[in-house]
């Protein structure tokens, strides 16, 4: 079996990630950026190419998971450069939905640039496109679903949104044995398009409470990105984000869970009813 090794262990994917290969009895190790006693961590950062080197040595097949940071193109080439140099053998990574660095939207142009630099390294590679996250619903949406009121720049668009939960499924179905999907781009939405407005509903349902959405301009939502101090490149991304919603470019649904899992992806329905106890 090949070594495996995973990078953002500790994010939405990542942890995900982590509980599927270890309830599979899958061996791997993580990376991290200090040292964890655990006897499966090795140490690495993003911003050096060396330290890389050495957290990819003996390591068969790599996953890739890069923080939405303002030098993420800067990190993709330290990831190129070390995992040639350490001899790595297939990079699986997360990407997004739309990956093109010929897209006329930022953040899937930056998805985009991303993929080609891993792939450029001549290595095998696999890329995993998830759509939007069911669980951004859990993190930075969680108080104004206990509010009552979602507010987005989205203009309620359709958007096909995914469980992190199938992304990993994919990820560690992959990892386990990556030849066949070498050279593949595989886009990962759930089954369905719901507007805000209609997943707002299903939450309504779930809660036994109203929740509501509201529609706001997007330069608002631009300056309040901005007020919170986030980084200009950043605000950009996720202002492209919002326009490409608005636009309809998110309301597609690829069969590429079903046709990797064998199985229909998780329904925002049974998302929520799962998780009403985080709204409560």
């Amino acid at each position: 079996m090949s070594r495996i090794l995973i990078t953002g262990a500790s994010g939405t994917i990542g942890r995900h990630l982590v509980q599927s290969l270890t309830a599979q009895g899958t061996p791997f190790e993580v990376m991290r950026s200090k040292p964890v006693a655990d006897g499966r961590t090795r140490v690495g950062s993003y911003d050096d190419v060396a330290s890389l080197t050495a957290a990819f040595a003996d390591i068969d097949t790599l996953f890739v998971l890069l923080p939405l940071t303002p030098n993420k193109l800067t990190h993709a080439r330290h990831v190129a450069a070390a995992a040639k140099t350490a001899g790595v053998s297939h990079i699986v990574r997360s990407s997004g939905a739309g990956a093109d660095p010929a897209a006329g939207f930022a953040l899937p142009r930056l998805q985009g640039q991303v993929d080609e630099i891993l792939a450029s390294t001549g290595l095998a590679t696999t890329f995993l496109r998830p759509a939007g996250f069911m669980q951004n619903y859990l993190s930075f949406m969680a108080d104004m679903v206990r509010g009552g009121m979602i507010y987005g720049a989205t203009a309620d668009a359709a958007q096909s949104l995914i469980d992190a939960r199938d992304i990993a499924a994919v990820a560690a179905r992959v990892l386990v044995n990556p030849a066949p999907h070498a050279g593949q781009a595989y886009t990962l939405t759930g089954g369905e398009a719901l507007t805000d407005s209609q997943r707002a509903a299903v939450l309504s349902q779930a809660l036994g409470r109203p929740v509501g959405f509201t529609a706001i301009a997007p330069q608002a939502a631009t300056d309040a990105m901005r007020q919170m101090g986030m980084p200009d490149e950043l605000v950009s991304w996720m202002a492209s984000l919002n326009e490409l919603v608005s636009a309809g470019y998110a309301a597609g649904i690829s069969p590429d869970v079903q046709n990797l899992l064998g199985r229909a992806p998780i329904g925002f329905a049974q998302f929520a009813a799962e998780h009403q106890a985080a709204w409560r």
